[in-house]
């Protein structure tokens, strides 16, 4: 899933995010490198659950030094342990990557990046995601429509920091910390099956509008189309939280 924001209101209105899986990926998880190359939302519950896998591993690379506010990556810490069951602990580790792609990535460049250089997979008890931060934009930016981030596959993240970082923290803008933290939780939480993606729903609040979103606007992994520019989305104030329902869905598929 991937976020494409053109404009905010209230905690925020994520614009078009959309589905970016690959079309070979494996269907079933094995304890190796093809645990990690599935459709986005195929590890929804077991990143929820504490039974098959009761750590979390968090390989963040920075693409040629790129990266976000130390507060922003405690934001996620905090934000997956309150929803995730993992017993073990949830663990980051960090690491600075080069890249000389050209001037932006489409999502195979993304993929390629990927597969050259993570290096922590699903094994054992444990189950590894990738947050990839890179330094250039997404290919599909035009104007003030641009890609934030996006969920790939079952364990994979981009992040576009660079564009992050171009729409906030300066003056009418929201500060980098909530833009960051915002875009961060909603991308995994995609990886954990929101909005009808891997996680079953427990009632109607899929947007009927935008698949794997929440039509509660202020919920974190709500999303609308306002035909707004990126230049009126300053009026973000707090971090979005995910609403009841949402939290209802990831409770009953093994969450907290």
């Amino acid at each position: 899933m991937k976020i494409k924001l053109v404009g905010i209101a209230l905690a925020l209105i994520l614009a078009s995010c959309g589905s970016d899986d690959t079309s070979d990926v494996v269907d079933s998880p094995g304890n190796n490198g093809s645990a990690n190359l599935r459709n986005t939302g195929a590890s929804a519950e077991e990143l929820l659950r504490g039974n098959t896998f009761n750590q979390l591993e968090v390989e963040l690379l920075y693409v040629n030094g790129i990266r976000p506010e130390a507060s922003s990556i405690d934001n996620l810490k905090s934000f997956l342990q309150q929803r995730l069951n993992k017993p073990s602990g949830i663990n980051f580790t960090e690491r600075n990557i080069t890249d000389d792609t050209g001037a932006e990535y489409t999502i195979e460049e993304v993929r390629n990046l990927e597969d050259a250089n993570r290096t922590s997979y699903t094994r054992d008890n444990t189950i590894a995601v990738s947050v990839i931060f890179v330094d250039k934009p997404n290919e599909k930016d035009e104007g003030n429509s641009v890609v934030l981030g996006t969920a790939y596959r079952n364990t994979s993240l981009v992040i576009y920091q660079n564009t992050v970082e171009r729409f906030s923290g300066g003056v009418g803008q929201p500060s980098r910390v909530d833009l960051e933290t915002t875009v961060y939780n909603h991308e995994f939480a995609h990886l954990m099956g929101l909005v009808n993606l891997g996680t079953p729903l427990q009632s109607a609040h899929e947007d009927a509008n935008s698949d794997n979103h929440c039509n509660v606007e202020g919920c974190l992994m709500f999303f609308e189309i306002n035909g707004g520019n990126v230049l009126n989305m300053m009026n973000m104030t707090s971090i979005p939280q995910l609403d009841s329902q949402c939290l209802a869905d990831l409770q009953a598929n093994g969450g907290k």
